[in-house]
């Protein structure tokens, strides 16, 4: 598990929310596991990423572009990207969930 802030993107690049407070936890040991069907992912390609302050003022939704403001990608030396690849779950207005896959570069 990853405590960090995000910033949100949605697919134009126009940047919704900034500093959104986020668990980031690989869906390898999560319920979503029968969703992983990559061969030889890495553990954190597909994850799980949650708000852990409420439903942010914009919600997130599917195809935004979640950029980790405090962690950097091994591979790319830049900010840690990752795209909602699923249809986003709200919890009575506590928090949203989303699937979201690592970007690596572009």
């Amino acid at each position: 598990m990853i405590f960090t802030t995000m910033r949100v993107e949605r697919p134009e690049g126009v940047v919704v929310a900034r500093g959104v407070a986020a668990l980031i936890e690989s869906a390898a040991s999560a319920p979503a596991i029968e969703r992983l069907d990559f061969d030889q992912a890495r553990a954190f390609d597909l994850v799980l990423i949650s708000t852990i302050q409420g439903v942010p003022l914009i919600p997130w939704q599917r195809r935004d572009t979640l950029y980790d403001e405090t962690n950097v990608d091994p591979e790319t030396g830049q900010l840690a990207k990752y795209r909602i690849v699923a249809p986003v779950e709200t919890y009575d207005g506590d928090h949203q969930e989303a699937l979201c896959e690592r970007v690596v570069g572009g």
